[in-house]
């Protein structure tokens, strides 16, 4: 891990970075740690050679200019957003040095999911070609949190092309077939739904707050994703009564969903 002799300071305490502050004391029992909540003074992060954002995206982009102003020089600091291209551009214009744009692919649905194992054996997403020794602090950080670095050679473009469609997609695209299903139905009459319902909107239980600078700083990349989704549905709708189009369609579904197993 990079030195925390001078304490490791998480900005956002919510699932994300107290799950990291408890992954941190998992190797470190004597290690401090500052958290740092909404509306608390960024002070509070003091002389921490590594500050973690673990705030939404929106909060992470508040907060990033003001961090010159209250971190140490020497200061890795690392970043949790579910988008990487806008908060890279963010750190870049605040001229903070060892900044490292990261995400890890883990995650839950409220703070009580929040556990040292989290991230155990998780990809965890770095960028920053232009500070290579940071990228370095970076990656022994999240190995120290149990996690397998991913570091990728932009400022966040492929990161966020990426994220539209295996992450962002599936997000908009559940929470859309929600709402239609409860349209169509008639919210008193889902209590009928089985399984497969609950299955496929598992991720309509997510909260607009977290979503919705996720969605927005990334719209580049995702929006013509959902235009593809929406035409692609629309063509389909017209061949519903032809056997080969449908198996078609089940087949590279079928083949697709074997990677994910």
């Amino acid at each position: 891990m990079p030195d925390t002799s001078q304490g490791l300071a998480i900005v956002g305490p919510g699932l994300i970075g107290t799950s990291i502050a408890l992954a941190a004391k998992r190797g470190g029992p004597a290690l401090e740690i500052r958290a740092i909540d909404k509306g608390q003074s960024l002070s509070k992060i003091g002389g921490a050679l590594v500050v973690v954002l673990a705030a939404p995206v929106h909060a992470i982009l508040d907060t990033i200019p003001k961090l010159p102003l209250v971190i140490s020089p020497d200061a890795l600091v690392v970043d949790t957003g579910s988008t990487k291209r806008t908060i890279m551009k963010a750190a870049a214009t605040a001229k903070i040095q060892n900044f490292v744009g990261g995400h890890p692919m883990a995650g839950g649905t409220s703070l009580a999911d929040a556990s040292p194992d989290l991230f155990d054996g998780r990809p965890w997403f770095l960028t920053n070609p232009d500070a290579p020794e940071a990228v370095r602090r970076a990656s022994r950080l999240v190995e120290a949190l149990g996690a397998r670095p991913v570091v990728l050679p932009d400022h966040g473009e492929e990161h966020d092309r990426l994220m539209a469609a295996i992450s962002h997609l599936p997000q908009v695209t559940a929470t859309m077939l929600m709402a239609v299903v409860a349209r169509a139905a008639g919210a008193s009459n889902l209590h009928w739904a089985g399984g497969g319902l609950r299955d496929t909107t598992r991720l309509a239980s997510s909260q607009a707050d977290m979503w919705q600078s996720v969605l927005a700083s990334n719209s580049q990349e995702l929006k013509p994703l959902i235009k593809y989704l929406a035409s692609e549905l629309a063509a389909f709708a017209d061949r519903l009564e032809d056997p080969a189009a449908v198996c078609a369609l089940f087949d590279e579904a079928n083949r697709a969903k074997s990677v994910l197993k």
